[in-house]
This record gives C-alpha cells, structure tokens and sequence, in this order.
C-alpha cells in the first residue's frame, strides 16, 4: 500500500488496524519463544539423561550439540522470525474484526475500500454515499473489542508458560554454575569440555597430552590406567579398546596388588590407531595413538689416546671391531652426530655414567685414563622429546633402540724381556775368568736401563758373601729403544771372588713406563761354581773322556756300515738290476750313514765349546799346547768328516740305488767304500791324538794337584804357627797376672 493510500484511511480505522497488528506481533512473540524454550529445555534434558547414562565421547557430544543447534534454529526460523516478520494485511485484519457478529454489516470493510478508491473523476458515483459510508465505518470502529477479536486468554496462558519456561530456562543457567550436575553437563555438552560425571571412580591413562598418546614406532609399550584419587569404589575388571579403520577389538588389562593401576601391553607398534580404557562404570575418551621416531647414531668416532711415554699420540678405533685393547693410561675421545636434536648423551660402563657434552645433533667427550676400565660401554643418546615412559619417573627423551656397544680389555705395559746366554761357559769357572754373553733385551716402548747384578757366597763354614752391580758398557748406545742387543763380557778377576764360591749373575732393565712404572724386568739367574784351576781342567779331561768313548763307538758302527756295504757290493757285483730287497737296503745303509753324521756333530759342538772354555778361563797361552792339539788334531778333522766323507758316503749310497748300469753301480759301491774307509781312519786318528791329549792333561792336572797340596800344607804350617805363637801370649800373660796377684798379697801384708 502507498503512502498516499494510508492518508486516505480514516484515523480511526488506522489506529484500530495498529493496535490489532501489535497483538499480533506480540502473540506471536510470546508463542514462538515458548516454542524455542521449551525445544531448548527437551534437547537439554534429553542431553543430559544420555550423556549421563552412556558417558558419550567428545566426538558424539559434539555431534549432539551440533544436531541441537541445527533444530534450535529451525525453531527460531519457523516460529518465531518467519511468522514476525510476515505482514498481515489491512483487509484480513478487518475481516477478522467482521466476524465477531457485533452488528458491524461489513461496514469497516466498505469503509476501507471506498477510503481507497479516488472518486472525484467519476461521475457515476455518488460522493455523498460514499462519505457517508465511510463515516459510517469510522463510527463503527469506535466499537471494535480487541478482546473480542483476539483470544485473549489464550495470549495470557502463552505469557504464563512463557514465564515458566523462561523460569527452568534461568534455572539451567544458573544450575549449570551452582550445581555439579548441570555443571558436568555444560561442560561437556556445551563447551565439549573433558569433565567427568560423578562416579565411584575414574580412570586416567598416564601419558595423555590433549587426547593423544606418544610412543616410540616399533616399540613395545604399556598402556598404564591409573584409578583416580578420591575413589569410591575400585574396579573389577577393566579393558582397552583399540579401533582402526576397519574393526575395533578389547583386550582385558592385568591390575596390581592394590586394584587401582592396570597395565595393557602394545606390541610393535608400527600404525597408528585410536584406544580407549573401558570398565563397568567408567570409560575414557577416545585417545589417538601418535608414533614418533627414535633418534639414531648416524655417525661414531673413538679417538684412543695413548699415555705420552709410548710417543703413539692417538689412535682412531675401527668402529664395529671391539673388543678394543687399551693400555693403561689411555684416554677415550668420542664423537659422533645423531639424525635428531639431542636432549643427552651418555657412556654406561656398569654402574658408571660417564656424562658427554651435547650441541644440536652433535655430542662428544673423553674419559680420562682413570675413568677407562676394562668392561663393555654402551653409548646412548636422548633426543628432545618429552613423553612419560612407563615405570619411569617424570618427562622424558626417547633413547636410541640400538645404543652402540663396544667393550674395552685394559692390557699392561710388560716389564722389559730379557733373553741371555753365557757363551764357552760351563757351570765351573776359575777366578779370573772371562764370562761372555749374548743376548737381546726387548720391551714394548724403551728400554731405560740395564745392568747385571752379580752375588757371590762362599762354601765353607765362614760363608762369606758379596753382591753388586755392573754396569752394560756396550748396550748403553741404545738404551732409549725397544730393543738393547747384548754381546759383551764380565771380568770376573776384578769382582775378586774367591775359590769354592757359588756365583750368582742376572741381567736387570727397567723401561719408560710413566703410568704405573718404571717396570722391572729381570733375565733367568745363571749360577755358576768358582773353583780351582785343577778342578776344572778335572772336568775338562772327564768331559773329553765321554766324548772319546762316544767317538769309539761311532767307530765300530762306522766300521759294521763298512762291512755291510761291501757285502751288498760284492752281492750286486755282477747283476744288472737291483730287486726290491736289495734297494730296501741300500736304503737302510744310507740312513744309517746319515745318522752317523748327526751323531758326529754334537760331539764337534761340545768338543769346540770345550775349547771356547779353556779360552775363557785363560787356562793356557793364546799358543798353549792344550789347546793346539785340540783345535787341529781333534776339532777340525772331526768337522771335516762331518761335512765331508760321512756326507759323501750317504750321497754315493743313494746314486748306488739309482744308478741302471752294472758297472756305473760297481764304481759308485766303490767310491762309497773309500769314503767309509777314509772317516774310520780319521775317527781313530783323532782317536790317538785325544788319548795323548788326556796323558798330557793327566800330567798337567797332577802338577796342580801337587802344587795345590803344596798350598795348603804351608797354608796349615803357617796357621799352626800363629796358633802356637798365640798359645805363648797367652801363658805369658797369664803368669803376669799372677805374679802381679801375689806382690799385691805380700805389700798389702807389710802394710798391715
């Protein structure tokens, strides 16, 4: 309708429609908040029945409050928006006035319409009817009753509901702040908040952070659910329920002795999925399983450091190749980088932490050499993630699955090995011997010192003894080095040791060791008896009297080997080939006569050492008889039977054996022959010339023996006289004192 068309409707009438169309207004008001109250009450109460009952999760809370909201506002829309904001029209309102039958004859009506209409131009109407008729609506709309149009009571009734509604309306709000009840309900149900329903107990899984639950892929690991504090009661039995994509499963939980913790395990967790704890009474939220991964060594390094003494410096370990031997007093160095940020790093060895210092993704150290002992290591490293282990206090890092072990064996510096041997040297020596050695001195690092401690101790009943220390005038040029050769000699004429005395010499070296050193090291004691001249040129001539007698026997198996093999000569003199007897012993004469060399030659060695003897104990000249006859009559024939015609026999033995031809054989039986016949004659040549030799030592060791008793008889002469001479002393003494004994008698008598 225009605005001109309202100006023509008479006030009256206008006013009336007004006031009808604000009762509507206000009926429609009242009605539609009853509705969306009383929506909103049901929904709350059926909210709270359910969620109350059946403990819905957050996800089906929030599915509930969304389906609320979604009907409220359909609510709001429907009956309450839609209908305030429709328009009612003039004529209806008008028309609703005509039907109260208050005798108004559709006069209202007429009057609105004719109000409306423009008359002036037409001449067919009667404009005093129409004024008339207008007149005569406005005076009838003094007489409109809204009450009698509208259903008043009915409008009081809705104000009355509405009051109440509003009423339970401001009881749930302020029950929500007031009471436990309504106030568990609006947070979950409202403001999807976590709080519990009143119950006998609740249950809490350690670990949770905002619905989730972070544990290590691949890891086994422990669902703990722990019974809140405050508990009423305890439950009976409790289970873990898993869901994934596909299906969902339940497992039973084991509970400790007290019945409020309960454990559930996980076994190689590689997905992740969705659990929640589950009991009669009491259940979690749906917690959402979140993997992390472990930190993992990407690279290692062990840097030993070895003691300064050694000069080695450091050393790099073959990483994998353990176990690793360390010599005391070294040092570690470790570094190494990991794929993820570090919180940690540590080096276990037993109960032993060693701490390393951490920077991004890098971590190194050292252990000093007090803190390496032989034991394995294990390295592990934490990165920066704080999760709640089980059985583990407070928040930690995740640990590498597979530390790095290696295992350390501590090994010693040796003391110095020493390895030494008298040459030409027996167990008997004379005083003024010379003793030569060789040998070889040898440590891990350097050799720092070496010298000979010598002791001396006589046999007879004075028992004198002596010790002292020489010192190794050859081997000080490498004193310093690993190595220290040994080829020198002890005079023994300084040492002045005395005869019948037992001599004891040991080589002793100490190194460079710094840590636990310097070690000692000493050689095997080498003991020796100084005797007399005599006595040991005795021991010579016995000595040489075994080696004759073994070199008399050699002669007769020497001479037995010589008949043998001119018997198979003269047997093979005329055949052309040999049978398998006959070459089978060959072969035994052949080795025969081979083993007769190997005999020969210790007697060559003992007689020359024999010979190195007697130079060494200076028991002749450097051009002495004993030892010209015994250097080139004995010695030096005896080798050369070793090297020549004992060796050329076993060689013409074999050719014999090979050789086809009848008379290449005959000349090579020969040829055999002569050499048997020539080391016989050599073996009793030298034979005669050590029986003389023996004469000869005889006279000679006779001589000393004179000699010797000569010695001690003016040796005894002389002590007897010194124990006569004192035996006079001593009388002469006496009978002093006992003239002086009797002249103090007779003065002190003639003082009386």
């Amino acid at each position: 309708m225009s605005r001109k068309e309202k100006k023509r409707i008479p006030g009256a009438i206008d006013e009336k429609i007004g006031a009808m169309r604000r009762v509507v207004q206000r009926f429609f008001l009242v009605a539609g908040l009853n509705r969306l109250l009383l929506c909103l009450l049901g929904i709350s109460a059926v909210d709270f029945l359910l969620d109350s009952n059946f403990r819905m999760d957050w996800a089906q809370r929030f599915i509930t409050l969304l389906l609320s909201a979604c009907v409220l506002l359909y609510i709001l829309w429907k009956y309450l928006l839609l209908p305030l904001f429709s328009r009612i029209s003039d004529d209806a309102l008008l028309l609703q006035v005509e039907k109260t039958g208050k005798g108004f004859n559709e006069s209202l009506i007429s009057a609105l319409e004719l109000s409306r209409m423009d008359m002036e131009e037409d001449e067919n109407v009667s404009r005093g009817m129409v004024r008339q008729t207008i007149e005569m609506g406005t005076t009838a709309s003094d007489n409109i009753e809204l009450a009698a149009v509208f259903r008043v009571g009915r409008m009081w009734f809705n104000v009355i509901v509405f009051a109440v509604l509003l009423t339970g309306f401001a009881g749930l709000c302020i029950g929500s702040v007031t009471t436990k009840a309504l106030g568990t309900w609006f947070n979950r149900n409202v403001m999807l908040g976590d709080e519990q329903w009143p119950q006998d107990y609740f249950l809490d899984i350690v670990g949770v952070k905002k619905g989730e639950l972070r544990i290590p892929r691949g890891d086994d690991w422990v669902i703990k659910a722990v019974v809140r504090k405050g508990h009423r009661s305890l439950p009976e039995k409790v289970e873990v329920e898993f869901k994934t994509a596909g299906s969902r499963r339940s497992e039973s939980m084991s509970s400790n002795s007290q019945g409020d913790e309960f454990r559930g395990e996980l076994r190689n967790v590689l997905e992740p999925f969705d659990f929640r704890v589950i009991s009669r009474e009491a259940q979690t939220d749906w917690i959402k399983i979140k993997l992390l991964s472990r930190p993992k060594i990407s690279r290692l390094a062990l840097v030993a450091v070895e003691p300064d003494y050694t000069g080695e410096g450091e050393r790099t370990l073959p990483v994998g190749a353990s176990p690793y031997y360390l010599l005391s007093g070294t040092s570690l160095k470790i570094e190494g980088s990991s794929d993820k940020l570090l919180n940690s790093a540590w080096l276990m060895s037993g109960e032993i932490r060693h701490e390393l210092s951490v920077e991004g993704m890098e971590f190194s150290g050292e252990i000093s050499a007090q803190g390496i002992v032989g034991a394995s290591y294990l390295l592990q490293i934490e990165d920066r993630e704080k999760i709640e282990i089980p059985d583990r206090e407070g928040v930690g890092g995740l640990g590498s699955r597979d530390p790095s072990r290696f295992k350390i064996k501590l090994k010693n510096d040796h003391k110095p090995r020493i390895r030494v041997a008298l040459k030409g040297v027996s167990g008997m020596v004379v005083p003024g011997a010379r003793l030569p050695f060789e040998g070889l001195i040898e440590d891990d690092y350097a050799v720092d010192s070496a010298e000979i401690i010598y002791t001396w101790k006589q046999d007879n009943s004075e028992r004198e003894e002596a010790q002292g220390v020489l010192q190794l005038e050859a081997a000080a040029a490498f004193i310093g080095k690993a190595q220290l050769p040994l080829d020198e000699a002890i005079e023994l004429g300084p040492l002045e040791v005395p005869v019948n005395s037992r001599l004891g010499l040991q080589f002793r070296a100490s190194d460079n060791d710094s840590v636990a050193g310097p070690k000692i090291g000493l050689s095997t004691k080498i003991l020796l008896r100084v005797v007399e001249e005599s006595e040991l040129r005795t021991d010579l001539l016995r000595r040489e009297k075994e080696q004759r007698q073994v070199l008399s026997e050699m002669i007769k198996k020497q001479d037995l080997l010589l008949t043998d093999t001119a018997a198979l000569a003269a047997e093979c003199r005329e055949i052309k080939a040999l049978d398998p007897s006959q070459r089978e012993r060959l072969v035994g004469l052949q080795k025969r006569q081979k083993l007769m060399g190997s005999n020969l030659k210790p007697i060559v060695l003992r007689l020359k050492g024999m010979l190195q003897e007697i130079i060494n104990n200076r028991l002749e000249e450097e051009d002495g008889i004993l030892k010209a006859r015994l250097k080139g009559r004995v010695i030096t024939p005896l080798a050369g039977l070793q090297q020549g015609a004992i060796p050329s026999a076993a060689v013409g033995l074999d050719a014999a054996r090979r050789i086809a031809g009848t008379e290449q054989r005959n000349a090579a039986f020969a040829v055999v022959e002569e050499a048997q016949r020539n080391a016989i004659e050599i073996m009793r040549e030298v034979i005669v010339h050590m029986v003389r030799n023996e004469g000869y030592q005889q006279a000679v060791n006779l001589l000393y023996e004179i000699q010797h008793a000569q010695e001690r008889m003016r040796v005894m002469t002389k002590k007897a006289k010194e124990e006569a001479l004192n035996k006079v002393l001593r009388d002469n003494n006496r009978s002093s004192e006992l003239n002086e004994g009797s002249g103090e008698k007779e003065r002190g008598k003639a003082n009386r």
